[in-house]
């Protein structure tokens, strides 16, 4: 798969940027200046509250494009981390006109799901839902010694799903977890300006979404692997299997037709019992068929992803989504509250 950037490379360059690590940042190491005029780079990614997204310390690679005056100067250079330092082979020197770099991270230009490329952007981008995908762009730099500070940005929306119940008089076991009808297919735009950390306002967008699927965030395979709910919250998608990246999109209201359910949903599907006799309590044969899950003894519960304040999931954000199950009839009213936190910090200095 070549990602095509061949007219970036025609935009008129900024102001140059050049920055430190800013407080966001949680890696203390200082990139290395060169003196003998070879391009040199430095990486930082936001500070993010959950251990899977990728950090300043995390990030190992990225790939990088470069264009001056007009034409391309790097094309697809993946740049590593060793200890402190960043190094590429072929070294490539600083020109004499100013350059600009693009820079994703990690590798995805080989994925076979891709499509073909389109100017300054990454098209027909096939989700997987376990990487956190890196975008940084740095416009109009020219010679120096100091390093090229990428400052990378989360190109994706983060969700994630937690899960209790507060009743002890029910005993509640979820075998799924699904976000329901999520668009998973693409096309990454690159903005066209430095996203250093002053200049929060310069981000990437997404257009062309399509293949809406309903994406499996837990599952377990077997009845002895099914999750007992407690008092205290749990994020099923951790350590199972670790779908928390969704592509940025506007989301549609949860709606009951009779025969389903259409528009952006959580689906549990899970099974309840009387904690004081183990006897099951639902589903039961009073359950409708359109909470039965197919080919299972559990019965599904269906929350919407919108709110009042949340009608689409944006880039770089995170939506965290504390879902509570205790009411033993199950079929109205289900207790559940939504809070949304960044995925990006902005520096606050």
């Amino acid at each position: 798969m070549k990602i095509n950037f061949k007219t970036l490379g025609m935009i008129a360059a900024g102001a140059v940027i050049a920055g430190g690590i800013a407080s966001c940042s949680d890696s203390s190491e200082e990139p290395q200046a060169s003196a003998d005029g070879a391009i040199s780079f430095g990486a930082v990614v936001p500070k993010s509250s959950r251990a899977e997204s990728t950090t300043t310390t995390s990030i190992n690679s990225f790939i990088v494009y470069a264009f001056t005056n007009g034409k391309p100067y790097m094309e697809g250079v993946k740049v590593t981390r060793s200890g402190a330092k960043w190094g590429y082979s072929p070294v490539a020197y600083w020109p004499s006109t100013p350059v600009n770099f693009y820079a994703y991270s990690p590798d995805i230009s080989n994925s076979p799901s891709m499509g073909p490329s389109t100017d300054g952007q990454i098209p027909d981008y096939s989700n997987t839902g376990s990487t956190d995908l890196l975008y940084a762009v740095n416009m109009g730099e020219t010679a120096k010694a100091s390093p090229v500070l990428m400052n990378f940005r989360h190109a994706l929306s983060r969700v994630d799903v937690l899960l209790s119940s507060q009743n002890p008089d029910i005993t509640v076991k979820v075998a799924h977890v699904s976000l329901n009808e999520v668009d998973f297919r693409g096309t990454f735009t690159f903005p066209q300006a430095t996203t250093s950390v002053t200049l929060p306002q310069n981000v990437g967008s997404w257009s062309d979404l399509k293949q809406p699927t309903n994406i499996l965030t837990y599952y377990a395979f077997e009845e002895s692997d099914f999750t007992t709910l407690t008092s205290t919250p749990v994020n099923l998608t951790e350590g199972n299997l670790e779908m928390s990246f969704m592509l940025p999109q506007p989301l549609e209201e949860l709606e009951a037709n009779g025969t389903g359910y259409t528009g952006n949903a959580i689906q549990v599907d899970c099974e309840i019992f009387d904690t004081a006799t183990g006897a099951k309590i639902w589903p039961n044969a009073a359950t409708p068929s359109t909470q039965l899950v197919s080919e299972s003894q559990c019965g599904k519960l269906m929350f919407p992803v919108t709110t009042q304040t949340v009608k689409e999931w944006k880039i770089g954000h995170a939506y965290v989504y504390n879902i509570q199950i205790d009411n033993p009839t199950v079929l109205h009213p289900i207790d559940f509250n939504v809070t949304v936190d960044e995925f990006t910090l902005e520096p606050t200095d």
